[in-house]
């Protein structure tokens, strides 16, 4: 377990931290009482600050499912009086976690002591602790009530403490909660909380099940015009909640959260919320693009990614250094959109990167590489010798190996996609790509299959690689991006479109590559089934962008299409995405909106009895 949390130590976010929970997590499930989970516990409170924090997010992440969970509470107990109060907080969300009517008594009790001796399964009477500070209270008010408790928000709001009163209050409505949010907001969510929600972030999930767009705007125009610290941040954290579900919050907020670029205070927080949706940040591209180093990476990356080419000197810094995370391939990717952009300086910074000794400095490198495309001809060498490199052995992915395999996998699949999108520039790396073992990594979603067929062009290879595909659905899937690129050089023949409809012939079921290369080169008509399969595509699985693509390319063919395209257009909510990161499945429902309103333009405009309401 020591060297599984070592290398997770190194890597708090990626692979290896994913790889070490796993393996404890299956350690300590195996055997509750047994040596891993012995260690376990005692890192909590033996190990260094970091190490503890871990640690004790992990406990608390394995009590959710554990049918006994004394020993857990009872490390809680031990905790919430340590003089970390980073550590004070974790221990309280573990108590939470592990014995919510202890917790409970613990923070609406009289105050004398902690109780140690109504803990289940075991009587720990003797072990009674002072009772919890202020932090270690606000942490379990926080804890006990991000899961809910209607009983309980109405206890704490008369509570002796401005920040657990807070904590309760369902809205900034009234005097006194706005007094209590100038007095105490700035003590929400501190270090060690397993959930770090400022109050505006709580107000803004709260907008979101009960009120209507327009009072959640009124919210946060109050709080970003209130003269205190903790309301105008509370006002940007709102704010953020709010764009990101509402279509038309950038929009309504970006006149009240615009001055607070100004404020030496919440400008930061500011900077980022308004960039991370395209529509604010075209909105405010010019104050974004005025210098200030509280704004600098945000704002850049916010305007690289609506293409503004002002960013592209300070985006290449920023990608040399190996600097702002997974967020750069987006950025490049605006940039590179723009036509005419000179995007050789960004190859270069790129290029440069992937030495960087991160563990995932050169995964980074390469998105930003494979969104340049064809621009990046020039890494070629680089990415070769980085091919040459990748170690041997099992590199498939899927568990083996231990994390840095993993992450060798990762990587290795990155750096094949990347040669896709360069496309033939990228024939050097030809033989390497050739030599790749049959299931090696890459090749469970197609990659190296696809990027050998974009490297060289080759309609033989295309064709070689489509009669070894069976039935199997991410066969099926391979075979439908095999016959959409032939279909793009040089055409299809019979046995083709023999084959397309053979898999589309269930069109409920059939993937969208095929139908749409059915309609733009085989002359089937976009009707019945098959279209209303088709457009469910628009707000699942990440094909939105593209079903809009393929229904712009049929125009007037495609006016079926027109009433689901409307009911997309003029949805008020966001459309659900699943990437994992909110800001980024906000910019992706922006896209598709836009994307849809052009498509809408495109079939209706072209119609014989002319365009009808948008």
């Amino acid at each position: 377990m020591d060297a599984w949390l070592e290398e997770a130590g190194q890597d708090r976010t990626g692979y290896a931290h994913a790889a070490a929970r796993s393996v404890v997590f299956n350690a300590v499930r195996r055997d509750a009482d047994g040596p891993e989970a012995s260690r376990l516990a005692s890192l909590a409170t033996g190990a260094r600050g970091d190490v503890r924090l871990w640690v004790l997010r992990l406990l608390t992440e394995l009590a959710s499912g554990a049918e006994d969970r004394t020993a857990a509470a009872r490390t809680a107990l031990a905790l919430l009086a340590d003089p970390d109060p980073s550590v004070r907080r974790a221990a309280a969300w573990l108590l939470a976690e592990a014995d919510r009517a202890g917790a409970e008594e613990i923070l609406t009790g009289p105050g004398d002591d902690l109780p140690g001796d109504d803990l289940p399964g075991d009587d720990l009477s003797g072990d009674d602790l002072p009772a919890p500070d202020p932090v270690a209270r606000l942490a379990l008010a926080e804890a006990l009530l991000v899961r809910g408790g209607d009983g309980l928000v109405e206890r704490l709001r008369g509570d002796a403490d401005p920040a657990v009163r807070l904590r309760a209050a369902p809205a900034p409505e009234g005097e006194a909660v706005l007094e209590d949010l100038d007095a105490a907001g700035s003590r929400m969510a501190g270090p060690g909380s397993l959930v770090a929600w400022g109050i505006g972030t709580v107000w803004g999930f709260n907008a979101r099940r009960s009120a209507d767009e327009s009072t959640c705007y009124a919210w946060v125009a109050r709080l970003a015009a209130r003269p205190t610290e903790a309301a105008r941040l509370a006002a940007v954290d709102l704010a953020a909640v709010a764009m990101r579900h509402w279509r038309g919050a950038p929009a309504a907020l970006v006149p009240h959260l615009r001055p607070l670029l100004a404020d030496s205070v919440a400008a930061p927080a500011a900077v980022r919320v308004l960039g991370a949706s395209l529509e604010a940040a075209r909105l405010c591209r010019e104050e974004l693009a005025e210098p200030g180093p509280a704004r600098a990476e945000a704002a850049t990356l916010a305007l690289a990614r609506i293409g503004d080419v002002r960013a592209l000197p300070e985006l290449c810094r920023i990608v040399r250094a190996g600097a702002s995370g997974w967020q750069l391939g987006e950025a490049a990717r605006g940039l590179a959109e723009v036509p005419g952009t000179d995007l050789a300086p960004l190859v270069e910074a790129a290029a440069a990167a992937v030495d960087l000794p991160g563990p995932h400095d050169a995964g980074r490198a390469l998105t930003v590489l494979s969104a340049c495309g064809a621009a990046a001809a020039h890494a070629v060498p680089v990415l070769v010798r980085l091919l040459t490199e990748l170690p041997a052995g099992p590199t498939s992915g899927r568990g083996d190996g231990g994390p840095r395999n993993q992450r060798a996998a990762h990587l290795a699949g990155s750096l094949i996609g990347t040669l896709g999108a360069i496309g033939p520039a990228a024939a050097p790396a030809l033989p390497l790509l050739d030599s790749l073992a049959e299931n090696g990594p890459g090749t469970r979603a197609g990659h190296t299959a696809m990027a050998l067929i974009r490297v060289s062009g080759d309609r033989r290879r295309a064709e070689e690689t489509l009669g070894r595909l069976g039935d199997r659905p991410r066969d099926i899937a391979l075979a439908a991006r095999i016959l959409e690129w032939l279909a793009d050089h040089g055409g299809l023949e019979p046995r083709h479109v023999t084959r397309l409809r053979a898999n589309a012939a269930d069109a409920e079921r059939a993937h969208p590559r095929l139908l749409a290369t059915l309609w733009l080169h085989a002359g089937d008509e976009p009707t019945g089934p098959s279209l209303d399969a088709f457009l469910e595509h628009v707000v699942r699985d990440g094909f939105g962008l593209y079903v809009c693509r393929v229904l712009g390319s049929l125009g007037p063919a495609a006016a079926p299409a027109l009433s689901t395209l409307r009911a997309v257009a003029e949805q008020s909510v966001r459309v659900p995405m699943y990437f994992g990161d909110q800001d980024e499945e906000m910019r992706e429902d922006e896209r598709l909106a836009e994307a849809v309103r052009n498509t809408l333009r495109r079939i209706d405009g072209l119609r014989p009895e002319g365009p009808g309401p948008v």
